[in-house]
């Protein structure tokens, strides 16, 4: 690369606003609120959730998976799922 060509190089710029990322800035503020309830896990069982989100893609995240794990169990116990 040409020294010239580092004079119109930036850093830390930031991004455009595009339909898409205003889309995703909605999207976030029609989400539901959450809150943290924390818990504890296994290493074992901390390593298998991780890797079960990464077989399942980036499409599917913790929390989903959570809220669908505590859905079956109130499923199991005859509670309507609300997760």
């Amino acid at each position: 690369m040409a020294k010239g060509d580092l004079a119109t190089f930036q850093v830390n710029k930031k991004p455009t606003a595009t339909s898409s990322g205003a889309m995703a800035v909605q999207e976030k503020k029609e989400a539901k609120r959450l809150i943290t309830k924390g818990f504890q896990v296994t290493p074992e069982g901390a390593q298998q959730f991780d890797m079960l989100k990464a077989e399942l893609g980036p499409g599917r995240k913790g929390p989903e998976l959570i809220a669908e794990a505590l859905n079956l169990l109130f499923d199991k116990y005859k509670k309507p799922p609300v997760a």
